[in-house]
């Protein structure tokens, strides 16, 4: 069956947070063809998703203003939007850390404008369902949890992260009981832990930040025990720019089949040189910005996976920076001497004999504390793997549609 020649193409975006959101504004604005848009996001606003969806005023964006504005060409747009909606004053908004909830609303606002410039042109309609499946024809078809389907001439998968949950055997009756919080994102999770003693937090990343920022806003006035493999504590962001660019300067070569140990030193020396010359090692991640695509295009899966295993973790702590008003959070429980970092895994929580709870290490420490809760902090889930949750993601994986990236991290792609 032939379309109508100008019937709008039917597009369906799978995934409303800031991937799905942001891909549905740049058609909107830039298509000069008719357009049909579905975007289908269970939640009730679009463009939160999991990381912009927090209410607390005390969770912000990692990050200055003009480093979000979903226009490169135009780096100033969320700056400006701060300034119009009296979140900012024109003179310093460059710089604000803005709330995240803020964000949010600025993805939002930033589509309904989308939407009315493109008033008689195309058409957007925000779906509350789940896609759990989808087949490949002519023409496709998405079909959500509610059981019903809608064809499509493309579609975009933009389903985003899901939290991330350790493999962490306990009692189920802990998480009923709210002594184990698995996902602190959920409304009013952490408010049973606010008169806790002891606490424990499974991870030392921004997600941990933000929980103790909650956490300290409801008055919690205990200790704080935080573990993860390496211990690494997120830096202060500094307002550093880029230094020089110290990989383009090694040569073509250097670039040319990267490996991580290689990249790994060269970043360490220039930390070192900046710092010997009084200057900020934080000029560094912002050097590499550009370098990043072309170097994990050209290593190879070896070394990707090399990289992933080994410096990950180092490399997102060089990276996502604390916000200040979050850093000064942690700085001052700190200096209270309110938390307790240890280097190791939680893999096991049980009730211990006082009431309270025991926890089973991945390494001997001297002492291991019981606590009150625990706090799951480990982040986003990024793999696209069998264990993952989503009914879509299981249906694509078995069905070859897709297939995980193979270095492990993402999804195969051309």
């Amino acid at each position: 069956m032939t379309r109508p020649r100008y019937s709008p193409r039917r597009i369906a975006i799978v995934g409303g947070g800031m991937a799905g959101t942001l891909t549905a504004i740049r058609l909107l604005r830039d298509s000069s063809v008719p357009l049909a848009i579905h975007l289908f996001e269970p939640r009730a606003e679009v463009g939160r998703g999991l990381a912009y969806s927090t209410p607390d005023p005390a969770h912000y964006l990692n990050g200055p203003a003009l480093n979000f504005s979903l226009f490169p060409e135009t780096l100033e747009d969320f700056s400006h939007w701060l300034v119009g909606h009296g979140h900012a004053h024109a003179a310093t908004a460059d710089d604000t850390f803005a709330p995240r909830s803020v964000y949010g609303d600025y993805l939002r606002d930033t589509l309904a404008r989308a939407l009315s410039a493109a008033a008689g042109r195309a058409t957007l309609e925000h779906v509350r369902t789940e896609i759990t499946d989808l087949t490949i024809g002519v023409p496709h078809r998405v079909r959500g949890a509610d059981g019903r389907g809608w064809d499509a001439d493309h579609i975009v998968l933009a389903t985003g992260v899901q939290p991330a949950r350790p493999a962490l055997a306990q009692d189920p009756a802990l998480e009923a009981d709210g002594r184990y919080v698995p996902d602190p994102w959920q409304p009013d999770a952490l408010a049973a832990l606010a008169g806790a003693r002891d606490i424990a937090l499974a991870g030392t990343s921004l997600t941990m930040l933000d929980v103790v920022a909650t956490l300290e806003r409801l008055g919690f006035s205990g200790t704080y025990h935080a573990f993860s493999r390496r211990a690494l504590l997120p830096w202060l962001r500094h307002g550093a720019g880029p230094c020089d660019d110290f990989l383009a300067a090694a040569g073509p070569a250097a670039l040319a089949a990267p490996t991580a140990r290689d990249v790994v030193r060269r970043v360490r020396a220039q930390c070192r040189a900046l710092t010997a010359q009084g200057l900020d090692w934080q000029s560094v991640p912002p050097a590499l910005r550009a370098h990043i695509g072309p170097l994990w295009a050209a290593a190879s899966v070896p070394e990707r996976q090399r990289f992933l295993r080994h410096a990950r973790p180092f490399w997102d702590n060089l990276l996502h920076r604390a916000a200040p008003p979050t850093h000064a959070v942690l700085a001052a429980v700190r200096a209270q001497g309110r938390l307790r970092v240890h280097a190791a895994r939680v893999t096991r929580l049980d009730r211990s004999g006082d009431g309270r709870l025991a926890l089973r290490l991945s390494r001997e420490l001297p002492a291991v504390p019981t606590v009150d809760g625990l706090v799951n902090c480990t982040g986003a889930e990024y793999g696209w793997h069998a264990g993952n949750e989503r009914p879509l993601v299981r249906s694509l994986l078995a069905r070859g549609l897709v297939r995980p990236a193979a270095a492990g991290s993402g999804v195969d792609g051309d």
